[in-house]
């Protein structure tokens, strides 16, 4: 049984990390970056709504760490 729990733990690690990767690399650009974060014409850059690739990554980066750390502890 917990042979079995540590496999499908280091499927999602590294599945999440393979997706995560990928929809990382395929999101656009926001442009401005730290430098015109906080000028004025980045300063929207705070208040930009989430969308769905940025949930979709959330919830990647969410599995991927989650696994880490039951990986981590199971050892």
């Amino acid at each position: 049984m917990d042979s079995v729990l540590h496999v499908v733990l280091w499927i999602l690690f590294f599945a999440s990390a393979v997706v995560m990767s990928i929809v990382i690399l395929l999101q656009q650009g926001g442009g401005g970056g730290l430098a015109e974060a906080f000028g004025g014409v980045g300063a929207e850059t705070f208040g930009v709504r989430a969308s769905g690739a940025t949930k979709f990554t959330f919830a990647a980066a969410a599995v991927f760490f989650i696994s880490a750390v039951l990986l981590h502890a199971t050892w």
